[in-house]
């Protein structure tokens, strides 16, 4: 018989979080997002397994409801500040955005990030292989100094339309 304290249980179930969620942003076959820029986990587990979840939540509801889930994404339960799912078409064509829901109908194909990295391409490259986490660098709301952001893209579908669903965190 095993006996475990608190701390060492703690530690255990920080380190099943951790690996699962390297399971579920990598999956089991590192190769699989080649071509996209996926950042390491251990940048910041917590936030990654987080953005993971939310993101993976976002397309049950598309997956279910398709264009009809759209609305919801403009509440507090998805829209909490930096914290919020986008979606595309994936020709580009930006269907939700709660920051500036004006901003809808745009094609985001070719935006890129203050560096010049491409990466409506790569988001889009990731929806069409089923997932993908793209690293890159953006201002976060409110500040004038850049950051960097890590985005989790996956692949929704609903009927005959294939939609790209993305939610990213800063790290710094």
């Amino acid at each position: 018989m095993w006996i475990i304290n608190k701390t060492d249980l703690t530690a255990l179930i920080i380190i099943l979080i951790m690996v699962s969620g390297s399971y579920f942003l990598y999956g089991q076959q590192p190769n699989e997002f080649k071509n996209t820029e996926i950042v390491p986990l251990q940048l910041n587990a917590s936030k990654n397994i987080e953005i993971v979840y939310y993101v993976n939540k976002a397309v049950e509801l598309v997956d279910e409801k398709g264009n009809a889930s759209f609305n919801e994404f403009y509440t507090g339960k998805w829209y909490q500040g930096d914290k919020y799912i986008f979606i595309w078409q994936l020709d580009g064509i930006r269907v939700v955005y709660p920051p500036d829901p004006k901003a809808v109908g745009q094609n985001m194909a070719d935006l890129e990030d203050y560096d010049g990295k491409s990466i409506g391409k790569l988001f889009i490259e990731a929806a069409k292989k089923g997932k993908g986490g793209v690293e890159y660098r953006w201002l976060k709301p409110g500040e004038t100094r850049l950051s960097t952001k890590l985005t989790y893209i996956k692949r929704a579908q609903y009927q005959d339309k294939t939609y790209l669903v993305d939610s990213g965190v800063y790290l710094n």
